[in-house]
């Protein structure tokens, strides 16, 4: 297993989004060029570098829609190219999320360009989305990791994860103590119901109680709800709010950026 808490300069990091636009291979994507890829991923880390944020993670936010497990090689290739880009140009780590659940794609991007983690969003739970079933990854993830040599990529496992349902009901306490226990995750992250929704304080309480490995809340984070929010859990990952006025569309605002992660220091 990696160390999570070893990735980061500083206890209860912040972790920032770099919501990539559409990749080829999309719709949306068909006349992206990787050069202005680049720009826009480089362009939002220092936007969120310069805001002080403890990591990112670069995630294909507006491949819409996106596949439930596997995505395409194209897709693959070109988080790799722009991860890449993006990870020798920070000073702070580096993550790589595919949506909805390419865990094989994340863990293939994260060794080829030496990403600190990944986050999959269904870990433990095979789960539904909109469009599909996702399997839970646990059971390849972990070997595979072993397989690659790449034990240093820390594995962040959602639970009962936002924007899916699990085929089964069961309390999310379970759920996580799976993740750890069983899964053999290096950091549990809950959600809210979606993006941009926050994760219920009784939830990361009782969650936080069950488990030893770091708590990560994973959506809804403002500078008004950290006070109560982050005591409870060992980092947070935000997206929504440090965009131009909140909208999940625009650009990162530094101004957004700097007021989030002075609240984080008063609350740490």
């Amino acid at each position: 297993m990696a160390d999570f808490q070893k990735l980061f300069a500083v206890r209860k990091p912040i972790i920032g989004m770099i919501h990539l636009p559409a990749l080829p291979g999309t719709a949306a994507g068909r006349q992206a060029r990787f050069r202005d890829l680049v720009d826009y991923a480089c362009s939002e880390l220092d936007a969120l570098q310069r805001g002080g944020v403890d990591g990112v993670i670069v995630e294909n936010f507006w491949d819409l829609p996106y596949f439930p497990a596997e995505t395409p090689a194209v897709t693959i290739a070109s988080l790799a190219a722009v991860a890449g880009a993006v990870i020798q140009r920070a000073s702070i780590p580096v993550g790589v999320n595919i949506l909805y659940n390419d865990f094989r794609g994340e863990l293939a991007v994260a060794r080829a360009v030496g990403a600190a983690f990944i986050r999959s969003e269904v870990f433990v739970d095979p789960s539904i989305s909109e469009t599909g079933l996702i399997p839970a990854s646990a059971p390849y993830l972990v070997r595979e990791r072993a397989a690659l040599a790449a034990e240093e990529v820390a594995i962040l496992s959602d639970v009962q994860g936002k924007n899916t349902t699990p085929r089964w009901q069961r309390p999310i306490i379970e759920s996580a103590v799976d993740a750890e226990k069983r899964g053999l995750a290096d950091a549990v992250v809950v959600t809210g119901a979606g993006t941009g929704k926050s994760a219920s304080l009784e939830d990361l309480v009782q969650v936080k109680a069950a488990i030893t490995v770091p708590l990560i809340v994973g959506s809804g984070v403002t500078p008004a709800t950290l006070a109560d929010i982050l005591p409870v859990c060992d980092g947070a990952i935000v997206g929504s709010y440090f965009k131009q006025g909140g909208k999940i569309q625009a650009p990162t605002d530094v101004e957004r950026v700097k007021e989030l992660m002075a609240a984080a220091k008063r609350a740490r």
